[in-house]
């Protein structure tokens, strides 16, 4: 910043919501700033079948629920991303499952309770009935053709792939 640069000159938002930086523009709402700006807002409580919509990137999801459910992922698009956790109330008689819309889109590795366990074309990551534990992690990146995953679980079998 130079010696004469004032603070309109550092940061504006005009009225179509278009954020300035020192000459670079960001296209953004003002929803979508507020939302990457508060993280609590970010943070969603899942307890039934739930769709994921695009817009929604960068939430984290609380599945907690002893009824299993499933999550599903928008289309594939590059940059989205969201991290689940295993919440306080374990899944029983089910798993609660995140699928792609499309088939076989997962890749990664994964750690569970100190094991790698690697995901090469999966079409499902599953949350295991009575096996879970609160905190147990997956995140999931799409590159605009695939899906990501990484994360962990305590427990052995407490979360897996399948196709």
């Amino acid at each position: 910043m130079g010696a004469n640069a004032t603070n309109a000159e550092i940061v504006t938002l005009d009225v179509v919501d278009t954020l300035k930086v020192a000459g670079t523009s960001v296209d953004a709402s003002a929803a979508e700033l507020n939302m990457a700006a508060d993280n609590s807002a970010n943070t969603e409580v899942v307890t039934t079948t739930n769709a994921i919509a695009a817009a929604e990137s960068g939430t984290t999801y609380i599945l907690n629920s002893a009824t299993a459910f499933v999550s599903t992922l928008p289309a594939a698009a590059a940059g989205l991303r969201y991290t689940f956790y295993a919440g306080a109330t374990q899944v029983t008689g089910g798993n609660h499952t995140i699928v792609p819309t499309e088939d076989n889109t997962f890749f990664g590795d994964y750690n569970v309770a100190g094991a790698t366990v690697p995901a090469s074309a999966e079409g499902s990551i599953n949350w295991v009935a009575d096996t879970m534990l609160p905190g147990d992690k997956v995140e999931v990146f799409c590159d605009g053709t695939n899906w990501y995953v990484s994360g962990g679980a305590a427990a052995s079998g407490g979360v897996t792939f399948t196709t």
